[in-house]
């Protein structure tokens, strides 16, 4: 017997005991650690094919929507090109609509700046003097194509039932479409020098960038949805 009471061999026993309940909880420990890294590994990596397979599906639906109604649509038969005028007239509105964007960083609404600003845009910046003379030139353009387009519509009837919204539309896009242009010429050099106050200005300036265009948009979609239902001679 030792001063304990417990002899060397069975105070052994008693560390080997615990020592083996110790390594035992550990172990156990390190295999639950393990399943949840595992149950982590597999969520994220189910997660992440879900992922990659709602964008294959996105992709699908969007490459389906552009071929059904852009890409594979065939154009309607008879159609010539001055039938396109429409469609022209969009591509005009959209090159305005780009060039306008890149003449905001520059041009100043104020009577005694506008003149300075179209002036260093046309001189400094580089391809400044043709994309302001593309500006320029382009409700002209726009103008023709509108004009023709309406015509076309007024002569072969096709404003009649049921594509009476289809002329109202086109006409307040018309109207429209010469607004932009009166208040564009407003803005240009020859009216910007000391003819206009700087809040007339501001305003025309605001109803140029922001008020008409927003309208035409509006109106645009409005009529091609209309196009797209019933179609210029069929539903397309």
């Amino acid at each position: 017997m030792c001063r304990g009471g417990v002899t060397p061999p069975l105070r052994f026993a008693g560390q080997r005991h615990k020592c083996r309940a110790t390594c035992s909880g550990l172990f156990d420990l390190a295999q639950k650690l393990y399943k949840a890294y595992v149950g982590f590994v597999e969520t994220m990596n189910s997660k992440k094919s879900e992922v990659i397979l709602d964008e294959t599906e996105n992709k699908d639906f969007l490459r389906e929507l552009i071929e059904t109604n852009i890409t594979r649509r065939l154009i309607p038969k008879g159609l010539s090109w001055f039938g396109c005028m429409g469609g022209l007239s969009l591509l005009a509105f959209m090159i305005q609509l780009g060039t306008g964007v890149f003449l905001m960083f520059y041009f100043i609404p104020s009577a005694g700046e506008a003149i300075a600003s179209i002036q260093r845009v046309s001189h400094s910046v580089p391809y400044g003097w043709l994309i302001h003379r593309i500006h320029a030139v382009g409700p002209h353009v726009m103008i023709g194509m509108v004009f023709s387009h309406m015509l076309r519509i007024l002569f072969k009837g096709i404003y009649r039932h049921p594509r009476e919204l289809h002329w109202v539309s086109g006409a307040c896009l018309l109207i429209l479409t010469l607004l932009m242009y009166y208040t564009g010429s407003l803005l240009s050099v020859r009216n910007g020098g000391g003819m206009y106050s700087v809040m007339h200005m501001t305003y025309v300036y605001a109803l140029h960038i922001a008020g008409i265009p927003l309208a035409m948009a509006l109106f645009m979609g409005m009529h091609f949805f209309m196009v797209r239902k019933t179609g210029i001679y069929e539903p397309l």
